[in-house]
């Protein structure tokens, strides 16, 4: 005789308890990887520690591709991690013969580590809906509040530890690649004041000390960038309702005409250096060792060295790096490098677009206008090595549409209605016409005669 068991409470309770242990694995995975977006703001150290949170966060996301069955790794995704190992492998073939020399081993470990964010990124956001991708960028504006305090208080007290050459940088290598980390937040400050909800006054405040970050910066190309993508994001988003269009643009005069009046107000040292960075050329710039010039000088470089100079050689030849991550990817790194650059930039702004038509979200709006910001700085600067780039790239090739609700499709138009043909209308009559024949009446026949 058999016995029969019931095992039905064991399943749902096993059942129950994979759901739990996900969701405990996917939360912890957003927590760190949103701990390490707040810990941006602190980049002096390379490797740095915010590197190892995202290395963590990526194993976790392993994990959590484990318990989850239905989690497979998407086409876009994979196909950024193509082109961060072409990018990768450029660089570290350009760099084998000078691999004994000093430094050239802690470059590219450094350059590995910073390209890998935008890996890990595209892992962990491939999984998030609308919900965590508008937390992300709250936790994003937090830690650019936070830097952008640390840049003030460092610039009034003229700390050396938070400012370079008089001017503000936080806890982050130098001003230029503060200047456009803080851009973003500034996008992400009126994506949410765009929209209903309560916390504005908040959302003001940090816009503001964003700004003043940037402003304090006297990173020109930042400054430039941060008013192009705000007055982008501002006619996008009201494009359709031109009144107030025309108000907030009125607006945004006034604060940069009052923003003027401050700084000539403003202390003797103060006005002096925005003053003296409120022009499109510095001495720097110019020269026959000047930035613009040495764009030309590198040009037969470029055509003479395929595979690049290697890392750190081109500071052989000239006093400062080329500083335009363009020319950069070709000299130093090889034509390989120079193409994949330009790839992925094109296909990234190709994807984000798709990701808007596909969800009409403007949450990808505002991080495909964030990634443009800071590819114009860093086309003035060396960028490769600025975290909040590669950052930028994973999230929007990471943003699965699967995960947001499609796009209502346009109504179809109704087709015209039938048109009735016309009722043929009667001839006019004539005056004095004869009228129709009418039909002549049958003749009765005579009637008998009496006789």
């Amino acid at each position: 005789m058999t016995t029969h068991v019931d095992t039905s409470n064991e399943t749902s309770g096993a059942g129950v308890s994979l759901s739990n242990l996900r969701y405990a694995v996917f939360t912890t995975r957003n927590f760190i990887f949103l701990t390490a977006v707040l810990a941006m703001n602190y980049t002096l150290m390379r490797p740095s520690p915010v590197d190892m949170l995202y290395i963590l966060s990526f194993l976790v996301t392993g994990l959590y591709m484990t318990v989850t069955q239905k989690q497979t790794v998407t086409r876009r995704v994979l196909t950024l991690a193509l082109m961060l190992g072409s990018w990768a492998v450029s660089y570290i073939l350009a760099s084998l013969p000078h691999i004994a020399e000093q430094n050239v081993t802690f470059e590219l470990l450094a350059k590995t580590f910073a390209i890998s964010i935008g890996l890990v990124a595209a892992f962990v956001s491939m999984t998030w809906n609308q919900r965590h991708f508008e937390t992300f960028m709250k936790v994003y504006i937090v830690s650019c509040v936070i830097g952008s305090i640390l840049g003030t208080i460092g610039f009034v007290l003229q700390n050396p530890a938070l400012t370079w050459d008089g001017r503000a940088r936080g806890f982050i290598d130098d001003p230029n690649m503060y200047g456009s980390f803080l851009l973003p937040a500034a996008i992400f400050c009126a994506y949410f004041l765009s929209r209903p909800g309560k916390g504005k006054l908040m959302l003001w405040g940090a816009m503001s000390l964003v700004l003043l970050g940037i402003v304090l910066s006297f990173s020109r190309i930042a400054q430039v960038a941060v008013v192009a993508c705000l007055l982008a994001y501002l006619i996008f988003h009201y494009r359709k309702r031109h009144r107030q269009l025309v108000l907030i643009l009125v607006g945004m005069v006034g604060i940069v005409v009052v923003l003027f009046a401050v700084a000539l107000l403003a202390p003797s040292e103060f006005s002096a250096k925005f003053l003296d960075r409120l022009t499109f050329a510095k001495s720097y710039d110019l020269g026959e060792e000047g930035r613009y010039h040495r764009y030309v000088l590198v040009l037969p470089m470029i055509m003479q060295n395929p595979l690049g100079l290697g890392v750190l050689q081109l500071e052989k030849i000239f006093p400062e790096p080329i500083h335009n991550i363009w020319l950069s990817s070709f000299v130093n790194y090889g034509w390989l490098a120079g193409f994949t650059w330009i790839t992925l930039v094109i296909s990234s702004i190709y994807v984000a677009i798709q990701n808007y038509r596909r969800t009409r979200s403007e949450v990808m709006v505002a991080l495909l206008i964030s990634v443009i910001g800071i590819i114009m700085c860093t086309s003035l600067h060396e960028g490769e090595h600025w975290r909040h780039l590669w950052l930028s790239f994973g999230l929007v090739w990471g943003f699965s549409t699967l995960n947001f609700p499609a796009a209502p499709k346009p109504a179809a138009k109704a087709p015209p209605p039938a048109r009735r043909a016309p009722v043929p209308r009667p001839a006019p009559r004539r005056v004095g016409a004869p009228s129709a024949i009418r039909p002549q009446a049958a003749t009765r026949p005579p009637a008998a005669v009496k006789r």
